[in-house]
C-alpha cells in the first residue's frame, strides 16, 4: 500500500510538472500584460491596465482586430460549407472517387503552411488579389476545411443512418431529410468545426504575412510586426485577449459535445 501511494504521488507530481511546463509561459504572458513598465520585464514592478487601454483605443490595433474578425468570419463560412458537404458526400452517398475527396479534404493538415502561402501568393499575385480580404479568407478556408471535415465525418459515423432512412421511407425527399434530420442531428459537430475553423483563421500568421499586402494587417501579423520592431508590453495584452478568446471557444466546444451526447441519447436507435 505504501509503494502504491508513493507511485501515485510521483505520478501526480509529474502531471503537475508537465502542466506547469505547458501552462507556465501562458501565465507569464498574462502577468506581463498587467505591467506598468515601458518594456517587457519579468516580474513586472507595478500593476496597470494601460496596455489594455492602448490596445482598445489605438486605431491601428482596432483595424487589425476588425480585419481578423472579418477574414475569420468569411473563412469560417466557407470552410463550414465545404467541409460539411464533403463529409456528408463521403459518409452518406456512393460518391465515385470518395478516397480522393478524403485526401484533398485532409491534405492541408500535412502540407506546411509556408508551401500553401507561397502557392497562394503566386496565384493571387496574378489575379491582383494580394491584400484582399477574400484572398486571405480563401487561403484560411483551405486550413479550416480539414477540421470541419474530420469533426463532421466523425459525427456522421456515430449517428445512426437508419433515422434518415426512416424519414425517406415516410415520404420526405432527400433535401428535406438533410434539412430536418441530418443537419439537426449533426449541428453540434458542424458548429464545433466552425469554431475550430475560426480559431485557425484568427491565429494564422504565415499566410497572412504573404497575402496581406500593404493594407492594414490582420491581428497576428500586427503582433508579429510589433515583435520584430520593439517588444512593447501591449503585445502581452493582445496575446492575453487572444488566449481568452481561445479559452472561450474551447469552452463552447465542450458545451457542444455535451449537447450532441444528450441528443444522441434522446434519439432511440431504429
Amino acid at each position: 500500500m505504501g509503494d502504491t501511494a508513493n507511485v501515485r504521488r510521483i505520478r501526480y507530481l509529474l502531471i503537475a510538472l508537465v502542466a506547469l511546463y505547458l501552462i507556465g509561459p501562458t501565465l507569464v504572458v498574462i502577468w506581463l500584460s498587467f505591467s506598468a513598465d515601458e518594456v517587457l520585464r519579468f516580474p513586472p514592478h507595478l500593476f496597470s491596465w494601460r496596455w489594455y487601454e492602448e490596445f482598445l483605443f489605438d486605431e491601428r490595433w482596432n483595424e487589425a482586430v476588425l480585419r481578423s474578425l472579418f477574414v475569420g468570419s468569411l473563412a469560417t463560412l466557407f470552410a463550414t460549407i465545404i467541409g460539411s458537404v464533403a463529409a456528408f458526400a463521403t459518409a452518406r452517398t456512393r460518391l465515385p472517387g470518395k478516397q480522393i475527396v478524403e485526401i484533398f479534404a485532409i491534405a492541408p493538415l500535412v502540407v506546411p503552411p509556408i508551401i500553401l502561402a507561397t502557392g497562394g501568393y503566386s496565384l493571387f499575385s496574378k489575379l491582383d488579389m494580394i491584400g484582399s480580404n477574400i484572398g486571405i479568407a480563401i487561403m484560411h478556408t483551405v486550413l479550416g476545411v480539414p477540421y470541419v471535415y474530420l469533426i463532421v465525418s466523425s459525427s456522421l459515423a456515430r449517428n445512426d443512418p437508419s433515422i434518415e432512412l426512416a424519414a425517406l421511407i415516410l415520404g420526405a425527399n432527400r433535401w428535406r431529410t438533410i434539412r430536418d434530420v441530418t443537419i439537426p442531428a449533426n449541428l453540434p459537430a458542424i458548429i464545433t468545426g466552425a469554431l475550430f475553423a475560426f480559431l485557425i483563421s484568427f491565429d494564422e500568421v504565415v499566410m497572412a504575412v504573404f497575402l496581406s499586402g500593404s493594407l492594414s494587417p490582420t491581428l497576428p501579423v500586427r503582433v508579429f510586426s510589433s515583435l520584430s520592431l520593439a517588444a512593447s508590453p501591449v503585445i502581452a495584452a493582445v496575446s492575453t485577449v487572444q488566449i481568452f478568446i481561445a479559452i472561450v471557444l474551447m469552452w463552447l466546444v465542450g458545451l457542444l459535445q455535451r449537447w450532441q451526447r444528450r441528443w444522441s441519447e434522446a434519439v432511440p436507435a431504429l
